[in-house]
């Protein structure tokens, strides 16, 4: 019969191998990207920041001028022309039949 994952034969196999096999493989794997960290982090950065300062500044200019759109409204959709088509084909209907009779 086969053992479960939960056994305490392959908890403590899987522990051992936690600590053996694949603790230094991690350690080593965080180590080496730390330490590329460490070096991109001593570069100079690329590119004039006063450039960048001054393309901010214009585009936060244009945004006041910028036209407004409106996001309400009917929409071309099923539902609104459904609505639509019933509200005129109502306005339309005499007000009540007893009038009329």
């Amino acid at each position: 019969m086969a053992r479960s994952l939960r056994s305490q034969g392959k908890k403590r196999f899987r522990a051992i191998k936690r600590e053996n096999v694949f603790k230094p493989v991690e350690d080593s794997r965080l180590a080496r990207l730390a330490e590329a960290q460490a070096k991109a982090a001593e570069k100079p950065k690329i590119g004039n920041h006063m450039e960048e300062e001054q393309s901010e500044t214009v585009s936060m200019d244009t945004t006041d001028e910028t036209k407004k759109i409106s996001t309400s409204g009917a929409r071309n959709k099923k539902v609104a022309r459904k609505l639509a088509k019933k509200k005129a084909k109502k306005a339309n209907k005499p007000k009540s039949l007893k009038k009329l009779l």
